[in-house]
């Protein structure tokens, strides 16, 4: 190559970047992607302490790639260049048949299964109590079969398999569940989440393992609540051309319950399905209005147990199906609750407690040391 030819490379590259530098200072801060439903870095502030210890530029790389100029539509592209070159992934994301995004599974060392079993175990010891343990399969589990050959893929049944080998406590079979239902809609297509019909499937596994008898399918009439639904998945593969998603409600609100939520810490009337989320990206939380320390629901129900419930967010598309067999659900999510969980059991009077959580926060969950407190 002449040295004109490298000069004129170097110009067109010096100017590529000398335009998007002016164009990132003149273009105001995005806080928030609705996109990918999470805040964005912001400008870091720059102090001499930050530098030497490399904090300021670490932050500042972020911040650099969160506010790209056209970030999502450099991501559309980066997709689609991905399937031009015969590839079916991006950003750890596959797509797969009828615009089904699937994550692959990619199982944690030995020793995180054995401290958060042992954490179960603990709980079990201490509550006095029936504790019943629920895992539930991802759809890179039940759906395998979607993926293309030869996608590194680790086995979520193995794990479960290894979970209630150490388990001291009842557990729940939702892995057999979800995959007598496989042909069905037991997942979305671009979120990580089962359906409401999933969490059905579920529960009915659940009122097995409980000894109570699951209403049937056939008494619940579902109420399509949303067509326009994109998860988490989608949100971060890049693949922005495939079908949204649906929502849907089958226990329907009975108006009797009262809910208390403790999103900040005190407590404050709650809803069972909170519909100002369907107008937001993040529509999953139209169930109790997304994620919180703790839920206390008093139900219709004159007498009965009450059940408490250590979980992610998959429960919160179940536990409406649990209204009729308690007289009250206490919901907590150790990612946000820090008190004492034996002496909420004494306090609360509980009858019976589930763990239930999804194979993928099982396995990465750094609270779950929390129930044995």
């Amino acid at each position: 190559m002449s040295k004109k030819s490298c000069f004129a490379v170097s110009a067109v590259f010096l100017l590529f970047l000398a335009f998007f530098f002016v164009v990132n200072l003149i273009t105001p801060d995005i806080e928030f992607s609705e996109r990918e439903n999470r805040f964005l870095e912001t400008r870091p502030k720059f102090t001499l302490a930050a530098l030497f210890s490399g904090d300021f530029i670490a932050n500042y790389e972020t911040y650099a790639t969160d506010q790209f100029p056209w970030r999502d539509t450099w991501i559309t592209i980066k997709a689609a260049s991905e399937l031009a070159l015969g590839k079916k992934e991006n950003n750890g994301v596959v797509l797969c048949e009828n615009d089904t995004l699937i994550e692959p599974f990619h199982a944690p060392d030995a020793s995180v299964i054995e401290k958060n079993m042992s954490a179960v175990n603990a709980l079990q010891e201490n509550a006095g109590v029936p504790v019943y343990f629920a895992l539930i399969p991802g759809k890179s589990a039940v759906w395998s079969g979607l993926l293309p050959a030869n996608t590194p893929n680790d086995s979520q049944a193995d794990l479960i398999e290894t979970s209630y080998a150490l388990s001291a406590v009842q557990t729940v079979d939702i892995y057999t569940a979800l995959a007598n239902h496989a042909g069905e809609s037991i997942y979305y297509r671009t979120d990580h989440h089962w359906t409401t019909l999933g969490a059905y499937y579920g529960y009915a596994a659940i009122c097995e393992a409980m000894g109570l008898e699951a209403a049937p399918l056939s008494s619940f009439q579902p109420e399509t609540v949303s067509d326009k639904f994109y998860g988490t998945t989608y949100s971060s593969s890049g693949f922005s051309w495939v079908e949204p998603d649906s929502i849907r409600l089958y226990v329907e609100d009975p108006g009797t319950l009262t809910i208390r939520n403790y999103m900040d810490g005190s407590p404050a009337e709650g809803v069972l399905y909170d519909r100002s989320y369907l107008d937001k990206k993040d529509k999953y939380s139209v169930f109790y209005g997304g994620n919180t320390p703790l839920l206390q629901i008093s139900t219709e129900n004159s007498e009965g147990e009450r059940i408490l419930i250590l979980r992610d967010s998959y429960a919160d598309s179940l536990t409406p199906f649990l209204l009729h067999d308690f007289v009250e659900l206490h919901i907590i999510d150790l990612r946000y609750y820090r008190a004492s969980i034996q002496s909420y059991l004494k306090e609360h009077e509980i009858d019976r407690v589930l763990v239930m959580y999804s194979v993928d926060n099982f396995s990465t969950d750094n609270n779950l040391f929390l129930m044995g407190r």
